[in-house]
């Protein structure tokens, strides 16, 4: 309806803007119907497909939007058929006239429908289509809604019968294509935001070195209270764009939802282990791709000597609630942030959530 209204506009266009030329001719009006219908398109659906160059209205769409005044045709009744009705949007109305041998109104009913209004020439039952015990089905691509109009006698009394019953079918026939005419409509978009996450398209590694930041090999052994450093990286990021590790926690065994399990980073990038009294697990530098971090080596008593490190890292192009890598500074007895300012870590100690500024992506690393 928006593609057919825009057209209409640039029909229309050279008489609703800019200046009006004089002229002693007396000015043409297009007179459109408030609708048309159709049991089928009048013109395929692919002529209102955008096109990469300007081309001509097609000769079908210019017959769409400016058509032909039809005749108003009125339907008379023959006397010859059984019954006549008027089928509506909202219920169906029957001429009396054609069933005048059967007296009393309040007898008759549509499928399992009682009449709601009576005048001297109809019968109106006010209904939806869809209400009534009515059938529907496509037919020659019209729908078409059937119905049984009954009426149904008192028992006789005595021998005589005065009035038999009645059971007539009715068919009522819908065009399935509308095309609306209507001239002035000016939708009111109500502006919202919609947030979608996405799958990221970003690599993220966790590399695990030694106090140089050369990666170790596979196996190596770390001695309790040693330090273990680690190199979280992504890809190539955008300009103003840095990573951020949101949390991170170790287990005894790959899999990431064992019950056994202690925190390193939480909350969205709090470094929780550096509360930990002589700890000396920190953020130790961020910026761009990659970000720089040290935790206390740790063993799980009787259960493994190998540690499984699970961190969940996000991109973002500014530092928030939700991307910052937050230490705890003992001797202040304060969080902080490694580049911006404390406050973005204020909430370290509750629950940091996304309703500040700032977007972000994110992926989980296993190591």
């Amino acid at each position: 309806m928006s593609l057919v209204a825009c057209i209409l506009w640039t029909l229309f266009s050279g008489s609703l803007g800019g200046p009006v030329p004089v002229t002693d001719e007396v000015q043409t009006y297009h007179h459109l119907p408030m609708f048309l219908d159709a049991p089928e398109p009048v013109i395929a659906q692919e002529l209102f497909l955008p096109v990469p160059h300007k081309r001509p209205v097609p000769a079908g769409i210019t017959s769409l939007l400016l058509p032909v005044e039809r005749p108003q045709q009125s339907v008379q009744g023959t006397g010859t058929r059984a019954v006549e009705v008027f089928c509506g949007g909202d219920g169906i109305r029957v001429d009396r006239f054609q069933v005048r041998s059967w007296t009393n109104p309040y007898l008759f009913s549509l499928g399992t429908c009682r009449v709601t209004k009576v005048t001297p020439r109809f019968l109106y039952f006010h209904y939806k289509l869809t209400e009534c015990g009515g059938e529907s089905q496509i037919v020659g691509g019209q729908l078409v809604y059937s119905f049984t109009l009954s009426y149904t006698p008192p028992p006789p009394q005595g021998f005589a019968i005065r009035v038999m019953a009645l059971t007539l079918p009715l068919h009522c026939h819908y065009n399935r294509f509308h095309y609306s005419y209507k001239v002035g409509f000016r939708p009111q978009v109500q502006p919202k935001t919609f947030l979608k996450s996405t799958r990221s398209k970003l690599s993220f590694s966790l590399t695990v070195c030694n106090e140089h930041w050369e990666p170790v090999p596979e196996g190596q052994e770390f001695v309790l209270g040693e330090l273990v450093y680690f190199i979280a990286q992504s890809g190539v990021l955008l300009a103003g764009e840095s990573l951020y590790v949101d949390s991170c926690y170790a287990t005894s065994t790959k899999d990431p939802d064992s019950q056994l399990r202690v925190d390193i980073i939480t909350n969205y990038g709090c470094m929780t282990d550096s509360r930990r009294e002589g700890s000396s697990s920190y953020f130790l530098s961020a910026g761009g791709a990659v970000l720089k971090f040290s935790v206390d080596a740790l063993l799980f008593r009787a259960v493994s000597q190998v540690l499984y490190l699970h961190c969940s890292m996000s991109v973002s192009l500014t530092t928030s609630h939700v991307s910052k890598s937050c230490n705890y500074n003992t001797a202040a007895g304060r969080w902080e942030e490694l580049e911006a300012s404390p406050s973005v870590c204020s909430c370290c100690d509750s629950t940091c959530t996304d309703g500040q500024d700032g977007e972000f992506r994110t992926s989980n690393v296993e190591n």
